[in-house]
């Protein structure tokens, strides 16, 4: 019999009214033989149906129908008559309205009639399709991973260490049967399992390491020795890197690898001195060969040829080569190879002074290391080479000097400084009272004189105040405040500074940059152009520029501004904010038509207190106009070049980053 979805009466019970209509999961009341006969709209999605009557329609056995395995499906109908309930079985079916294989969990109970046989069962069915098929991989990843770990040639392992020092594995794989002979459940359970067998000579060293390397939370690589329980004795390789902490413990994972093998080639080819000395003699070092316990040192040829000493002028011993060293290092050499016979560190290394046979002396890096002892640990023989360094020591001797001349240069700069500062004090009261006295009337002998002292001392102070601006950039303290400035208007100002001085020699200007006061040909219609700089200090090399321009030109020439802008970007076509700040530039030419300068000379232009033999002329100057100049751009990020011939006046390009 097919009940109704809805509307339940009579035998069904009304209660199934809310149940069947409102659950989220499917839900549906079926007879012992697997008939359906009532389901929710849950149900009828879960088996891809709009509507319930479309399940019944097409659901006519439930158990045949829909369920992939039916044997396992009616073990589940036999479930309710035989236990009472159906809990969380988990099982493949189809969806019946397409045929699509899914994964689903129920839930189920027995309704007996008062003679308790069974009248049927009531249940809940879920779609756990995407948790199963996520479980499973899940489980096919560790299987994969599983089968990765046991092909490592080695342990794996996953260590957490906790704030107070305690430590204990989370994961150790079977690689640490074989090469401890514990199980991993053993190095899980007991944090020392694996401490225990290390040896006695390599404990306290690799105690350090790793405790260091837990400390830094740094990668850690190491080896130590290790005691198996049957005696046998083993090299171990540990690797292993920080994870992420959990639990406020750090965690490491890492590796445990054997390399016994490779420890014991190693020894082998120690072992075998002639093979090893050939080896080494190959890359040009000289090496030696020291029988301790005999107290004789073989030299090799490489080595004595090292000293320039021939086959039979150095004896084989230890003392013969020891009488050799510079007395001042021979107390430090001792120490650092009785500190490698004895044990406490792990090779010799020592950088010292050898005198050769022809009394010069030379550096030379010794290195070297024990490589047989007795039973008792003393050593019996020690093997080594020698390395000329005498090269590096004298580069090194270079670049303390570079660094001293380096040092002194600042001091001076500092002392310049100071000085400049010093003598300003006095200067601007001589300026002052000279200023005082020239508003007094007074013979025009004195006049003059007065005239002389104010010219002197404003020449002196102009040069006191470029010592300082040099010194400033020089020690990077000079105070920048860079700004959008237009360069129209700051060449304007420069130039009426200057123009009394320019009229004084016949000099004319012309300009390209925008309208400039005293230009010839100054139009308003130029292109206005704006720069990224210091106002201040662009006036500065402005001032600068246009003087030099006027004092070293002939007399009725000519001074040629311009200006161009370039883009930084092979790839810009506007001139946009994003092209600006990709490094757009401004370029301003400063021309005249003086005598030029030949190639030599421009190389020494910029040199701070360099006239070119301008000061046996009648052209009053310090040598650090232009020195200043290139300072100061270089400070605001610009640069500044020049372009000349004999006869042919000077050009100057400075090139400063564009403006916003």
């Amino acid at each position: 019999m097919t009940l109704p979805i809805s509307g339940v009466t009579g035998a069904t019970g009304d209660d199934f009214l809310s149940l069947f209509d409102f659950l989220p999961v499917g839900a549906f009341r079926s007879t012992p033989g697997g008939t359906l006969l009532a389901a929710n709209p849950a149900l009828a999605r879960l088996h891809g149906f709009g509507t319930v009557v479309e399940l019944q329609a097409a659901l006519t056995d439930s158990a045949a129908s829909w369920t992939v395995d039916a044997a396992q499906r009616h073990a589940l109908l036999c479930q309710p008559e035989r236990d009472g309930r159906i809990t969380a079985a988990e099982y493949e079916a189809r969806r019946v309205a397409t045929g699509e294989r899914i994964w689903v969990s129920e839930n189920a109970h027995v309704v007996r009639a008062p003679d308790g046989t069974v009248r049927y069962y009531e249940g809940t069915l879920e779609d756990i399709t995407a948790r199963v098929r996520e479980r499973q991989r899940l489980q096919h990843s560790q299987a994969q991973l599983q089968q990765l770990v046991a092909l490592i040639p080695g342990a794996v392992f996953r260590a957490s260490y906790g704030a107070e020092g305690s430590r204990h594995y989370t994961f150790m794989s079977e690689g640490v049967r074989a090469l401890y002979g514990i199980s991993p459940q053993d190095a899980l359970t007991d944090k020392d399992a694996l401490t225990r067998h290390r040896h006695a000579g390599d404990a306290e060293r690799t105690f350090a390491q790793t405790e260091a390397a837990i400390a830094d939370n740094a990668p850690l690589a190491g080896e130590h020795r290790i005691c198996l329980d049957d005696g046998t004795e083993k090299w171990v390789q540990v690797l292993s890197t920080p994870a992420a902490d959990e639990n406020g413990e750090r965690v490491r994972v890492g590796l445990l690898l054997d390399v016994t093998a490779a420890k014991r080639t190693e020894a082998a080819l120690l072992a075998n001195g002639e093979l090893w000395k050939r080896a080494l003699e190959s890359s040009g070092d000289g090496v030696w060969d020291w029988q301790v316990q005999d107290d004789v040192q073989t030299l090799s040829a490489p080595c004595r040829s090292l000293y320039g000493w021939g086959p039979d002028k150095l004896p084989d011993s230890p003392q013969a080569l020891d009488a050799l060293v510079h007395p001042d290092d021979l107390p430090r050499v001792l120490a650092q190879r009785n500190a490698h016979l004895t044990g406490r560190t792990p090779s010799y290394d020592s950088e010292h002074r050898v005198r050769c046979a022809d009394g010069r002396w030379k550096w030379i890096l010794s290195r070297g290391i024990v490589i047989s002892r007795s039973a008792d640990g003393s050593p019996l023989r020690m093997v080594g080479t020698h390395t000329d360094v005498t090269a590096e020591r004298q580069a090194e001797a270079l670049r303390h000097e570079r660094d001293r001349a380096a040092a002194a240069d600042l001091a001076k700069s500092q002392f310049l400084s100071r000085v400049s500062h010093e003598l300003r004090t006095p200067l601007n009261a001589i300026l002052g009272f000279a200023q005082l006295l020239a508003l007094e009337p007074q013979a025009q002998q004195r006049q003059d004189w007065v005239s002389h002292v104010l010219t002197s001392g404003r020449h002196l102070l102009a040069l006191m105040d470029d010592i300082l601006d040099l010194s400033s950039v020089q020690t990077g303290r000079l105070p920048l405040a860079l700004q959008t400035v237009p360069l129209g208007a700051a060449v304007d100002e420069a130039w009426t500074m200057l123009s009394v001085v320019a009229q004084a020699r016949g000099v004319v200007l012309s300009s390209s940059v925008g309208g400039v006061a005293g230009a010839s040909d100054g139009a308003d219609d130029a292109p206005a152009y704006s720069v990224r700089a210091d106002p201040r200090r662009l006036r500065q090399v402005l001032i600068n520029l246009l003087s030099n321009a006027i004092k070293y030109n002939r007399p009725g020439g000519g001074v040629r501004v311009s200006a161009q802008r370039q883009k930084a970007r092979a790839d810009a076509d506007t001139d946009t904010d994003a092209n600006i700040a990709a490094g757009a530039v401004v370029l301003l030419q400063v021309a005249d038509d003086g005598p030029g300068l030949s190639e030599e000379q421009q190389l020494r232009l910029f040199n701070p207190f360099e006239r070119l033999g301008a000061e046996r002329g009648p052209v009053a100057g310090s040598g650090l106009g232009l020195a200043l100049t290139r300072q100061l751009l270089e400070a605001m990020g610009g640069r500044i070049t020049v372009q000349s011939q004999p006869g042919q006046g000077a050009c100057f390009t400075v090139q400063l980053p564009a403006g916003g």
